[in-house]
């Protein structure tokens, strides 16, 4: 009996066909797809779509994800996802899957099946491009064009040298399950306690509308003179900022963390750089994402990201690269990367478009940005922004509850902002694109925006 524990001692001949084994079974579990998409997030939901509209369909078009659930709309998580318990609307898969963000086809286990679109959860560890094949586990997935739709990774307090980021109830927001986590931390709350948001851009601000809801403290801090400064001047901020502080938020500007300090099982408070401590049972961190791009290494790299050219074709000729990773030649000359959901969905509809040889015209991308915000109130935030922030911003008031700002260059609107409460309507939006787009003569803001009916 014994005998059965007894193993060889290490030697070639008997390690030999082990690995010889070993090797034919990672090769009869390759699978090869025309179409390859790596990452499940909102871009392949809508590479999907456009595969399945041209008949890429049964066994031509692999997508390869990390996450366990079908693509989805991300902006949701920090939206209506985190709206208290007492809102009309909640956002919950499979509600929210892509493509309804797009005013298209909620794609779900249904919808993959149906046109024989594979979905591999698993996390891919390698990209061989002389080879055509991406490691998943001991699989190696074989492609004939890939579609890079990695995506971004949240900003680390760590990497700033902040300590306690790991601990307990200290959110970063960038998949479903870590939303689901951080309400499930609200629950435990029952409407009393206090929360802290690290960061004033659209994580921020966005997360502590939400949290509001639930009848919680929320104090913002960030570092910088006024929130959302990749796209507010002064004046735009103030207006939002005093609608915050309207709504009993208040906002701890030119400060930062220091540390995250633990205790009850989790967080307890969070130390400034001001030498002020704040209680606190929740943290979100919203400081910033990094383009994944370390597993794209040997393609050529722009700005941080992935160079690709109209067709998001990258500097390998069957690899395509979109949403947030990619660099692509901006209608304002130059080259641009992009983190935001519209350029998601419409790169990924040109890269697959290209990957089939369909032609298609010219990546034409036209800036956006936008937030909705207090949506479980009856007096949501809405703003909407198109074309490029250049030149000089000029701002006017539009009623007692909205602002605009255009953004003058050579004589002409280049970009324009709308803001208010209940703010602009998808008819106001249209109005805005269109006053950008077709490059407005500059003249005094309230006139031009009179001018756009607007």
């Amino acid at each position: 009996g014994a005998q059965g524990f007894l193993v060889p001692a290490p030697s070639t001949v008997v390690r030999r066909p082990m690995l010889a084994t070993m090797a034919k079974r990672a090769k009869s579990a390759t699978k090869t797809f025309d179409y390859l998409i790596l990452g499940g997030g909102n871009a392949a939901g809508y590479a999907c779509k456009e595969f399945a509209a041209n008949s890429a369909t049964h066994g031509k078009v692999g997508v390869i994800s990390a996450e366990k659930v079908l693509p989805y709309e991300r902006p949701a998580l920090t939206k209506a996802y985190l709206h208290p318990p007492s809102a009309k609307l909640r956002a919950r898969l499979p509600g929210f899957h892509t493509c309804v963000g797009g005013g298209g086809e909620r794609q779900t286990q249904e919808f993959y099946d149906k046109h024989g679109l594979e979905v591999i959860h698993g996390v891919a560890t390698k990209i061989n491009f002389a080879t055509k094949a991406v490691t998943v586990g001991e699989e190696q997935i074989a492609y004939g064009k890939l579609m890079l739709a990695v995506g971004c990774r949240p900003m680390p307090m760590s990497q700033f040298g902040v300590k306690g980021d790991t601990l307990p109830n200290v959110f970063y927001l960038r998949h479903e399950h870590e939303a689901a986590d951080l309400v499930e931390a609200l629950e435990k709350l029952e409407g009393t306690g206090e929360v802290v948001i690290v960061g004033g851009g659209y994580i921020g601000l966005e997360c502590a509308a939400a949290l509001r809801g639930w009848g919680l403290t929320v104090t913002m801090i960030f570092p910088e003179s006024h929130c959302l400064p990749r796209l507010f001047n002064a004046e735009l901020a103030k207006w939002m900022e005093d609608e915050y502080a309207a709504r009993g938020i208040k906002l701890l500007k030119g400060d930062s963390v220091a540390e995250f300090v633990g205790g009850h099982g989790g967080i307890s408070s969070v130390r400034l750089k001001s030498g002020a401590t704040l209680p606190c049972q929740v943290a979100v961190v919203g400081v910033g994402a990094t383009p994944n791009v370390e597993i794209c290494e040997g393609l050529k790299m722009d700005k941080g990201g992935i160079a690709v050219d109209v067709n998001m074709q990258t500097s390998d000729p069957n690899v395509f690269a979109v949403g947030d990773i990619c660099t692509f030649p901006s209608q304002y000359g130059g080259t641009m990367r992009q983190e935001h959901v519209a350029h998601a969905r419409q790169s990924a509809a040109q890269a697959a478009k290209a990957m089939m040889g369909l032609a298609p015209e010219p990546y034409n991308y036209l800036p956006y940005f936008y937030s909705r915000i207090f949506e479980y109130t009856d007096s949501p935030i809405v703003f909407n922004f198109f074309g490029e922030q250049i030149g000089e911003c000029k701002v006017c008031r539009r009623s007692t509850k909205s602002i605009a700002g255009m953004w003058v260059r050579d004589g002409k609107v280049v970009g324009a902002l709308l803001m208010g409460s209940p703010g602009p309507s998808p008819d106001d939006a249209a109005k805005l694109k269109a006053l950008v787009t077709s490059g407005a003569p500059a003249a005094e803001p309230s006139a031009v925006f009179d001018q756009a009916g607007l």
